[in-house]
This record gives C-alpha cells, structure tokens and sequence, in this order.
C-alpha cells in the first residue's frame, strides 16, 4: 500500500505548516499559557478564513468537501504547532456531525456562523472519565409537549465545552437492545437555562468543561436529523476525532525529534557536539523508528475512519491498535526528549516541555492505552469466534 503524501496533499500541509508558523510562534503558546487565556478569536478568524473549519463539511453544506485524510494533515499541523484551538472539537468532531442532518435553520444558521469563525462547537460524546465507550449514554431527553424536550444529565471533559457557543449533546430518548438503539442528538445552546459549565484547564493549554444540564428545555429545531437515530452518527464522529488525535500527536512527535536533532548538534560536552556521542546517537535513531511506527498506524486509522464501517470488529481493532502504539510513542518520544535536553528540558521558556505536554494530553484523550487494550483483546475474542464460525 502507498503511504505516499499526492502532491496536492504536500502543497496542503505546507500551506498549513507556514500559517502556523507566521501566525502561532512559541512565544504566543507560551503567552497562552502564563495568561490562562481561552480561545484566541484573531487565530480562530484567520483559520475560518482559510476554510479550515468547513474542511470535513461537504461543499454543498458551505465547507470545503475535503476528506480524512486532509483533516489528518490539519491536525498533525496542528500538533506540530502545540495549537491549542478547538480545531479537533469543531473541524473534526462537531462541524461534519451538523453538516450530516441540516435538518432545522438553526441547525444550518449554527454551522454557517461557525464556518465564518463566528462561533465554536463542541460534542459532549463523553459522560465518564474511565474507560472509553462512546455509547455509555445516561444523559436523558423526555419529550414535553407536542414538540419539545427535556434534557438530564452530565458529561465530562468536553472539549471546548467552557467557551464553545453551540453543543451536541447525545442522549437517549428511550431504551433499546442494541446500545446504539434511542440515541438521539441535539444542538443545545452554550448559554442556554439549566446548563452548567465548569472550565477545566488542560495540560497542554486548550480547555475542557464538565457540563451538567437540569431540566434544559428545548423544541424540535435542536433536534440533529430523526429521533432515536443519531447513534451511529455519534459513533462516526467519535471514532473520526480518534484518527485525528493520532494525527495530531504524530505532529508533535515529529516536532519533538526535529528539536532533538538540533539540540544534540548545538550543544556540546567534552568539547564535541553531543550527538558524536554514540549511546545518544542509538536514542535517537531508537526514536525516528518509532516515529515511523506510529505514522503508519495513524494512517491506519485514517483509512479505518474513511471507511467508516463500525459495525466490523476488525476496523474498532484497527482504531484500539492505532490509538495504543500511537499513545506508546508519544509517551516514549516525549521522555527521551526531555532525557536528551537534560535541565533545560524542564524549562518551561523551552518548547520542549510544552510538546511533553501535548503528547501526553493526546494520550489520555479518546481512552487511555490502557482502555484500548481491554478493547483489543474483546475483539480479537469476537474475531476468533466469527472465523471459526465461518471455518
């Protein structure tokens, strides 16, 4: 299989790679991050301009009809940059979920403000902060009247939940058999009566909220497509978001070692440069082969979510396996970083720290390695069992 970037997708990533560089330098991440701000409205409206935002969105919903894998490249841009926009939340999450069922005006004035840089999105897929089943689903909907609902419960760790001016918020309108049966998904206000939003500061500088909604009343218009059918909706977007967080954290690998080579060619100790030394020179070769295995298993999970079929036990192994080896390196590449750099890894004027950071926020984010290897080993289980079926 050719893993080969096209020339139009080099001529993308370029393009992205220089706006981050003109527009996001170290020293405006690093003003982020001493100042605790949020979202930077200047850097949101320069990213809407460049269509960004309506990437993933097809041309006739108002975006740019570009694929996975151009989203893929947005993101490991994004990771490389230590961005800490809503990029994932609103281009990759939220956005193509809205463009899918343009079911009401408010859901179609929502999506063209956000394209304009108006706005900002974010989906509340997650309600515990152990485990990842994006399917685990309590928060409720009651109907109210001839054309309203009510809506109950809580979610954690949502991703530009603080400040995002519209949110999908899944939930389940009745009980079903099958876990994606009665969910249902609704554009809720971020202002709107009875939701609470509580900012929670992430490592890398973005922000998350934990929302609690109490009796949020809202009418049919926020209903996102049919009622009881936007599980697997839900379930494409989340797994979409997945492939773009390995994506996101290989931009931050690769960035990581770039750094690296240059400290060790800079720096020197006994009067030579630190990279003549061999057991360094073995670390650092140790981590470019590891870059390779997780650029290889982040395309996997590129094509797994083109494919978008989520039914097949082979393709949410895919997912877990991408999710565990990318989440592996990133955590070995950011302490060998730190490790190479010595003292002034710890620095906190020095990237470096910072892309640490990054890497371990893209680890913990859509499960743990941890909660993905429990999945592999339930699927590898089913898998035996349908091939021994079929034998």
């Amino acid at each position: 299989m050719n893993f080969s970037l096209t020339a139009d997708h080099e001529m993308i990533r370029d393009s992205m790679r220089d706006y981050f560089t003109d527009n996001y330098p170290f020293a405006r991440h690093l003003d982020r991050i001493r100042h605790r701000r949020g979202m930077d409205a200047e850097l949101w409206a320069g990213m809407a301009g460049l269509g960004w935002l309506g990437l993933m969105v097809p041309a006739e919903a108002g975006g740019v009809g570009a694929g996975q894998e151009e989203g893929m490249l947005l993101m490991q841009e994004a990771g490389a940059a230590l961005n800490a926009e809503p990029l994932l939340a609103t281009a990759v999450l939220a956005a193509p979920l809205l463009a899918q069922a343009l079911s009401s005006a408010l859901i179609a004035e929502a999506l063209e403000a956000t394209l304009a840089g108006r706005a900002s999105l974010a989906l509340a897929w997650s309600e515990s902060s152990h485990g990842f089943d994006p399917l685990k689903i309590q928060t409720t909907a009651v109907r109210t009247g001839a054309s309203g609902f009510r809506l109950n419960g809580a979610k954690v760790l949502v991703d530009n939940g603080g400040s995002a001016d519209w949110i999908i918020i899944p939930a389940r309108i009745g009980a079903g058999e099958e876990p994606l049966d009665g969910i249902s998904l609704f554009l809720v206000p971020g202002g709107a009566k009875g939701l609470t939003r509580k900012p929670v500061p992430m490592i890398d500088g973005s922000w998350a909220a934990d929302l609690v909604l109490e009796d949020v009343q809202i009418d049919s218009s926020h209903l996102i497509g049919d009622a009881d059918q936007g599980g697997p909706a839900l379930l494409a977007a989340v797994y979409r978001g997945l492939a773009a967080n390995c994506a996101e954290a290989l931009g931050a690998i690769g960035r990581s070692i770039e750094l690296c080579q240059v400290y060790l060619q800079e720096r020197k100790q006994f009067g030579k440069p630190l990279g003549a030394f061999q057991a360094l020179q073995h670390r650092y070769v140790d981590m470019v082969v590891a870059e390779e295995r997780a650029r290889s298993m982040s395309l996997v999970a590129t094509i797994r979510a083109n494919e978008q079929a989520l039914d097949d036990d082979d393709a949410i192994r895919d997912f877990s396996l991408a999710k565990q080896v990318v989440g592996q390196v990133a955590r070995m590449v950011g302490s060998d970083a730190i490790q190479l750099h010595g003292g002034m890894g710890m620095a906190l004027e020095y990237p470096i720290g910072h892309y640490y950071r990054k890497l371990l926020h893209c680890d913990a984010g859509f499960g743990t390695p941890d909660d993905h290897l429990s999945i592999l080993v339930e699927t590898d289980v089913r898998i035996q069992q349908r091939d021994e079926i079929r034998v």
